[in-house]
């Protein structure tokens, strides 16, 4: 045997790999079989071991394997008269391995199958593998899996193939085919000596062509393939059963009635439906009432029989809507799944009940017998989900007394808000009031009950209604002021309290409109702050109560800022609750009346001011000082965010100075703290308030404002300030006497910080300060959209390019991106003004500078884009980008490039390749049109550069065949100046080499 040697090298390897005695000799074997199966040899190696008798399953396997990823990444090696002779070999070893274990078996279908879809000169793959296989009863099931992994393999990702080949072999293979696989699919369940598991074998084959989109209800509806599947979802074996169920919901998936299906085509599925599907759902209905393994618990069998109903559910809801006498039977037994103790499961039948009430309200009336009929479906829903919505008895038992774990509870806090939204749904269809008397009789039954029922009892109707509360109008006169009425006689649980609280906070919408249950609610309110596990649900239950009902609560002002001053010292509430409480607050002082506004204002913000101001003067402040610190500047920052006077002369004066005061607190605390990231997050928070909600009252000190940002990010480092500066940029305008002066103190800023931070980035790696580069470069993009003429005039602008074209090896996603969209920023709208100057040419005979370039838009242009293009072409340094993008270009289109071939993340893609694009047109149009030269045909500079690139690729990644197809692509689209098709052709190439490189190194 000439390939002695390396089969030889092929077992010891895997000898050592699966029974190696150190961690060091299997992963030494695993890199060398890995190695292996790159070369060209392990055709022939691999060929040996198949064809031989004395080798195990694993060396097979392995064999089997290293054939199929062979096939996949390296068909070229073939050629056409190789590629024939390896078919022919595998169609033998898979004959020989017929009575062999399955995932053998499965490999080799797989190896050909693979072969099949790149193999042209193989020209009917379904008649020569049938030919071969279905003679003999002991082979069809070899046959029947390379049938069922055929369909699978077209759609395979890491086979490479020109879309126009695809969809030629793709037509070839199923489309052409479908109707053979059917009959042959009903030949095999009329043979009598088939292998036990050649059923099931037709089944998955089956579902695998129905998934393709292949085979259509109308090819299979008078084949006794519907009848097979339903009997075989009688099987006890699991696999079977989970077969049946992937089989009948591929069905079902077929009844579907799609926009482009054809009138006739549309009423021969409805009469599949209603004739042949909806008994033989009725009868799978009944069986999984009876299934003692559903009784038992069984979340597969479970999962199973929902999975079914509700596939079909989801292709009929239409038609459930328009003939519910028909489809009762189906409704009936979707409610029943509803009805089954797994949560996890039931979880997959919320969208049908959603696409189900849509239908209702948009294909009924309220007086049609069907919304009646639907409605009382719904009604049953509602008590169905508040029993799940009830917490288990073991809630209130630690884990160790064998309770629920911690992530048992989230899970259930997560199924809980999952399944309120079928609540909502719930109420459209039943009605607001109908709706309500569910839980209101659930909780006043608790209420009644003699002995007094478990606070769960009351807890699931409660959180019911909190559900419920989008769906209810503010109006709703019958059931709210009943249940508002039965707060006072709940038990007093903690629980039923938090609970209670929050039904509250969500109908204070309703309470606005109800003026008198507003002093009961505050006092409600009120007294949870008492109860540590109810603060919670209080501070976030008063902030919507202060919002809405505001002019009712005005009045009451000052003895609710002493109960705040009470609470916010007893220590009960958390720091976020405390931030809520401010702005509950804050509202009812917007509502305060003349002259009281400013007194309001100032009892408020004095007190925390001052504390302010001692906490700072100290030399030094503990880690709790620091946490109090932090807590008082946000809620001095929430308060100015929520309150708003406006028209009041005496407010204003008074916001004025307590504003001015307040700069001076953050000044010290950035002179003190600048470098401590939580105290200058908080200040930051602060600050973005004072700029974003009183610019007007801040402009006098604006300067300083910008003076402390940079010095504080010059002194630290720290990405805050940058982000902070970002939220300056965004108020520009307001920030100077004129647009002009605006402009200037923002260009200034950015400048600054630029200066800063490139002296961070040429001391520090991008990597290692993911933030703060992310931080910059978002920053930049904001100026660059904000104010591109200014920023790319300033001196640092060059060396920031410089920075940016670095920048791109961050290895951290969201710095990543911000580095990419600041690229597209600069690239796209030169990309634009190049093509505006040469559209307009004939307006710009001198130079791009002159003001004959401020041609009108042909069509009016979307807000967007006229934002976009507010820079006038005179005014957008477009000579100054060309000679960058050329200085800098190629490094840019290796580091796009490697970035989007190697590392970018999935979703920077879109963008990265966009600004490739944006790269290649400012490159090879951009240098003629900066000089005039509107008629010169676009420069070969990118070719170049990506010839350039592409030569430092070894043959083995990237063969020379694909990146001469790609240079010639590329070569076209530049010389026709098609910048979308080169988007796309990067980004296809790059898809292309990442999947064929996906497992080397």
């Amino acid at each position: 045997m000439s390939n002695q040697p390396a089969v030889s090298e092929v077992i010891n390897a895997l000898n050592a790999l699966y029974q190696g005695t150190s961690l060091q000799e299997r992963e030494q074997a695993n890199s060398w079989l890995e190695q292996f199966q790159k070369t060209a040899q392990a055709w022939t190696t691999s060929d040996t071991i198949l064809g031989s008798t004395e080798f195990g399953i694993e060396v097979k396997l392995f064999a089997a394997q290293t054939l199929r990823n062979k096939v996949i990444n390296d068909f070229s090696e073939l050629g056409e008269p190789g590629a024939l002779q390896l078919r022919d070999s595998v169609v033998n070893h898979l004959r020989y391995a017929r009575n062999g274990p399955q995932p053998l078996i499965t490999q080799l279908c797989l190896a050909l199958a693979d072969l099949a879809v790149q193999l042209g000169a193989w020209k009917d793959p379904f008649a020569d593998m049938t030919g071969s296989f279905l003679s003999d009863p002991e082979s069809v099931s070899c046959l029947l899996e390379f049938l069922a992994v055929l369909p699978e393999e077209i759609e395979n990702e890491r086979i490479l193939l020109p879309t126009d080949l695809f969809r030629q072999r793709a037509t070839e293979l199923l489309t052409q085919r479908a109707g053979d696989l059917i009959l042959l699919l009903v030949q095999c369940l009329r043979q009598p000596d088939l292998k036990a598991d050649a059923h099931t074998k037709v089944l998955v084959c089956f579902t695998s062509w129905l998934r393709s989109g292949e085979i259509t209800l109308m090819m299979i509806q008078n084949t006794s393939l519907i009848e097979l599947a339903f009997a075989a979802l009688k099987a006890e074996d699991d696999s079977v059963f989970e077969t049946a169920v992937d089989a009948i919901c591929g069905i079902l998936g077929e009844t579907r009635i799609d926009h482009d299906d054809e009138p006739e085509d549309a009423r021969l599925k409805s009469i599949s439906v209603e004739q042949q599907l909806v008994p033989q759902l009725s009868a799978v209905a009944a069986q999984m009432r009876i299934d003692p393994q559903v009784a038992e618990g069984n979340e597969e069998r479970i999962r199973g029989y929902c999975r079914v109903l509700t596939e079909a559910g989801e292709a009929w809801a239409q038609r459930i809507v328009l003939n519910i006498a028909v489809f009762e039977s189906t409704v009936s037994a979707l409610v029943d799944c509803m009805r089954l103790d797994s949560l996890e499961v039931i979880g997959m039948m919320f969208e049908f009940w959603a696409v189900l009430a849509d239908n209702t309200m948009e294909s009924t009336v309220p007086c049609d017998p069907a919304r009646r009929t639907l409605a009382a479906v719904y009604e049953t829903l509602i008590d169905v989900i508040t029993r799940h919505l009830r917490y288990p008895d073991s809630f209130d038992t630690s884990d160790a007394q064998g309770g629920m774990t911690a992530k048992e509870r989230d899970d259930f806090r997560e199924f809980r808000h999952n399944i309120g939204d079928v609540l909502k749904d719930c109420v459209r269809v039943v009605g607001q009031t109908k709706a309500l008397a569910h839980p209101y009789n659930s909780m006043l039954n608790g209420i009644n009950s003699t002995p007094q029922l478990p606070w769960q009892e009351i807890e699931a109707p409660l959180f019911a209604l909190r559900a419920m509360g989008a769906e209810v109008s503010s109006q709703e006169n019958v059931m709210l002021p009943k249940i508002m009425d039965m707060f006072s006689q709940f038990p007093a649980h903690p629980r039923l309290r938090y609970a209670a609280t929050l039904v509250i906070g969500r109908y204070t919408e309703w309470t606005a409109e109800h003026p008198q249950y507003v002093q009961f609610q505050l006092n409600y309110i009120a007294e949870g702050f008492k109860v540590r596990d109810v603060a919670a649900a209080s501070a976030q239950s008063l902030k919507y109560l202060c919002q809405d009902c505001s002019k009712y609560l005005a009045e009451h002002w000052a003895n609710m800022l002493k109960f705040y001053n009470e609470v916010v010292a007893s220590g009960t509430l958390d720091d976020g609750d405390v931030i809520e409480f401010s702005q509950a607050l804050a509202h009812v002082v917007s509502a305060v009346p003349e002259p009281d506004t400013h007194l309001a204002i100032e009892a408020f913000c004095l007190p925390v001011g001052q504390e302010l101001g001692v906490l700072l003067q100290r030399s030094e402040l503990t880690s709790g000082e620091k946490q109090k610190t932090i807590l008082l500047f946000e809620r001095m920052g929430v308060f100015l965010r929520f309150m708003h006077v406006e028209d009041n002369e005496p407010a204003e004066i008074l916001l004025s100075r307590i504003i001015n005061e307040s700069w001076s607190l953050v000044s010290s605390a950035l002179q003190r703290y600048a470098a401590d990231p939580p105290v200058a997050e908080s200040v930051a928070k602060f600050v973005r308030v004072l700029v974003e909600y009183y610019p007007n009252i801040l402009r006098p000190i604006v300067v300083q404002v910008i003076d402390a940002v940079v010095n504080s990010f010059q002194r630290t480092g720290q990405g805050t300030y940058l982000w902070l500066a970002r939220r300056i940029l965004n108020v520009y305008q307001s920030l100077g006497v004129d647009e002009s002066a605006s402009l200037q103190l923002v260009t200034s800023m950015v400048e600054r910080l630029s200066e800063a931070a490139l002296a961070l980035f040429q001391n520090t790696p991008f990597s290692d300060i993911p933030e703060t580069t992310e931080d910059y470069f978002n920053l930049v993009e904001r100026a660059l959209e904000t104010a591109p003429g200014y920023i790319i005039s300033t001196p640092t602008f060059p060396y920031i390019v410089q920075a940016a074209v670095a920048a791109l090896e961050v290895n951290h996603f969201h710095a990543q991106m911000s580095v990419i969209y600041m690229w597209t920023q600069i690239l796209n709208p030169t990309k634009r003004h190049i093509r505006l100057m040469r559209e307009n040419r004939s307006a710009l005979q001198v130079t791009p500078a002159s003001p004959a370039a401020r041609a009108p838009p042909a069509s009016p242009a979307s807000p967007l884009r006229q934002r976009r293009r507010s820079v006038r072409p005179d005014t957008y340094p477009v000579e100054h980008i060309v000679e960058l993008c050329s200085k800098h270009g190629f490094d840019l289109t290796v580091k796009l490039m490697h970035g989007l071939m190697r590392n970018f993340d999935h979703e920077a893609v879109s963008a990265a390749a966009d600004a490739l694009a944006s790269l290649t047109a400012v490159v090879s149009d951009g240098p003629a049109v900066a000089k005039a030269q509107y008629d010169s045909p676009p420069l070969a500079t990118m070719c170049e550069w990506e010839q350039a690139m592409l030569s430092q690729i070894p043959e083995a990644n990237f063969p020379t065949a694909d990146k001469q197809a790609f240079m010639s692509e590329l070569a076209e689209y530049i010389q026709t100046r098609h910048w979308p098709k080169v988007k796309t052709l990067v980004s296809d190439t790059a898809a292309m080499f990442r999947r064929r490189n996906a497992t080397k190194k």
